[in-house]
């Protein structure tokens, strides 16, 4: 039997202050969510079909919308006002990619999603908008799915985009038949969300196995629209591919107030030639401090294969302690990274790679001393960064432990 055992502890305590009255939700909404659909009778309808094009934003958007809007009653048992509806990460992330220019033509060929040209555009040719676009027409059509949405499933589909058609999905049917496995999580998920028994932290789970596999079944697909970013940005999105992996084994909490602090840590713009953290000049502290931590955990985490693990533990008003602890990666996110995952294909060796319970000897033993230098050091600064920028936390217990038998 396996037991956790603490290897470093680091306490840190502030006062609690409460955020209600310090601002109204809804100034921290999207771009454009008031102006989006928010019922499938604001889409035009053909055949009896409501024909909806996720390639113009507040269309997609409006998916979102219609989402979370017919969720919202399977939450009310946590907090009010839809609050605690952990689908809020996927609009808020995606009007994160809208405001930062991330779902414009990053070709330059077409004035898609441009101030001065289409700017309510998405393009096909954006890495971000494809990665996207499975986090939005899976989760959407597996709600319709699971008649969640009170709607059949042959009522609804998806434009196809100008180009590259065959990559996508458009409706039910299509995405089952390309995606049964994610399709089916999703369908799990709203399965459980149905379920007064369901807790907090089953929905997180059933929530982020989908998120993960959305994401892991098109990595490859579209990992040539990385080459039309500069560097910097390129080696983010995969950084942000490996960090998205971490949040899901830590059951990261994608309620509207999390993820609307933990965004403001996110670069605010394209990341262009000649950037590198921590001296981005125009992107504060918190900014240069995590885009950094995430190429760093990266690059770690390539030499490794080990997951840095979270567990949160909450009260009325927010997280009241973290545990943290490594382990083996739940799933091999190096195939979200296909060929960016270094160290791929090499065989263990039995002496000197990690068994649990021993950090191994030699070369592999002293990475994994260093691996977890570095871990102990970003979650630190995390960890402080976060208690400066969430007066709502009571406080934080960071413990890092090694699995040992």
């Amino acid at each position: 039997m396996a037991f956790l055992h603490p290897w470093a502890c680091v306490l840190v305590s502030c006062i609690s202050v409460s955020l209600v009255g310090e601002f109204n939700l809804s100034d921290l909404y999207p771009p454009l969510w008031n102006e989006s659909p928010g019922q499938f009778s604001d889409y035009r309808v053909e055949n009896g079909k409501h024909i909806i094009d996720p390639w113009v934003y507040p269309e997609r958007m409006g998916m979102y919308k219609i989402l979370v809007n017919k969720t919202a009653s399977y939450f009310e048992k946590f907090a009010p006002d839809n609050e605690q509806n952990i689908l809020w990460g996927l609009p808020l992330q995606h009007g994160w990619q809208y405001t930062t220019g991330r779902l414009v033509d990053p070709s330059g060929r077409t004035d898609c999603g441009y101030e001065t040209g289409d700017h309510l555009c998405i393009s096909v040719d954006s890495w971000w908008a494809d990665m996207n676009y499975f986090l939005s027409a899976l989760p959407f059509l597996g709600a319709v799915d699971s008649g969640i949405m009170g709607i059949s499933s042959d009522q609804v589909t998806l434009s196809p985009p100008p180009k590259d058609q065959t990559k996508f999905c458009l409706d039910v049917s299509s995405c089952q038949s390309s995606f049964p496995q994610t399709m089916s999580k999703w369908n799990t998920f709203y399965k459980h969300l149905q379920l007064t028994s369901s807790s907090f932290d089953d929905l997180l789970k059933y929530l982020w196995d989908a998120h993960t596999s959305s994401l892991k079944d098109v990595y490859k697909v579209f990992e040539d629209r990385l080459e039309y970013y500069s560097e910097p940005e390129a080696d983010f999105g995969r950084d942000w591919c490996v960090a998205l992996d971490y949040l899901a084994t830590s059951r990261f909490p994608t309620t509207f107030i999390r993820v609307s602090e933990f965004q403001k840590a996110l670069p605010p713009r394209v990341l262009v030639s000649g950037d590198k953290a921590p001296f981005i000049s125009n992107f504060t502290a918190l900014q240069n401090t995590v885009l950094l931590g995430l190429n760093l955990l990266h690059k770690v985490d390539s030499a490794t294969g080990f997951l840095l693990h979270v567990s949160y533990a909450f009260t009325g008003s927010g997280i009241s302690n973290v545990a943290v602890n490594l382990k083996e990666a739940s799933w091999d996110h190096k195939k979200c990274l296909g060929s960016a995952g270094r160290g791929a294909g090499r065989k263990a060796h039995p002496d000197t790679d990690h068994k649990p319970g021993n950090l191994g000897t030699g070369r592999n033993g002293i990475r994994r001393r260093i691996h977890s230098l570095v871990l102990l050091i970003i979650s630190v600064i995390w960890t402080w960064q976060e208690l400066k920028t969430n007066p709502f936390i009571h406080g934080i217990l960071l413990q890092i432990t090694w699995k040992s038998s």
